[in-house]
């Protein structure tokens, strides 16, 4: 049985909010999807993020309510994923905008969107430390704060590992048994 390679974005289908975002992503807009749930999935390119960000504002999101990634080190790559969600927009209270990219696994870094969504801070900063993804432009990027100092540094080279990076070996400290 061989590993299954997840979808980066979900089957197309129509959804109401599709033609606004085409209209205001124009060539931003790589692909869509919709989830199970019903919700909007865009892929787009990374250097376009920040506006992508903006628009989301300015469409009525209020905040992110997930920042994520995953790794595909067969394709050399990271999926970041981002989700927005909005408490005080009429229509938008049980919608979800889902937001992808790709980005190099070799050079992982990308903009920051923690100035227009501070909500997006701590998330930005996690996954620097869980997958090594650079946010530019976050004034916090490398300063751990949920991993210990001591913690996932090569012994050799003295560079930081990722334990979320699926090449991330577990060390043997002679806890298990």
């Amino acid at each position: 049985m061989t590993a299954r390679t997840p979808p980066k974005c979900p089957p197309q289908g129509e959804h109401a909010l599709l033609q606004k975002i085409k209209a205001t992503l124009g060539d931003v807009f790589i692909d869509h999807g919709v989830t199970p749930e019903g919700h909007l999935c865009v892929m787009v390119k990374p250097e376009k993020i920040r506006e992508v960000a903006a628009t989301a504002r300015i469409l009525g999101f209020d905040h992110v309510l997930s920042l994520s990634a995953m790794d595909f080190p067969t394709e050399k790559k990271f999926l970041v994923m981002y989700v927005f969600a909005s408490y005080l927009t009429p229509g938008l209270e049980n919608q979800l905008l889902h937001v992808r990219t790709e980005i190099p696994r070799d050079n992982p870094k990308i903009n920051s969107i923690a100035d227009v969504f501070p909500s997006a801070d701590y998330e930005e900063r996690e996954c620097h430390e869980m997958f090594g993804i650079w946010f530019e432009g976050n004034p916090h990027m490398g300063k751990r704060f949920l991993l210990d100092p001591d913690c996932c540094i090569d012994e050799k080279t003295g560079q930081p590992q990722y334990p979320l990076r699926k090449d991330f070996k577990v060390p043997d400290w002679g806890l298990m048994g």
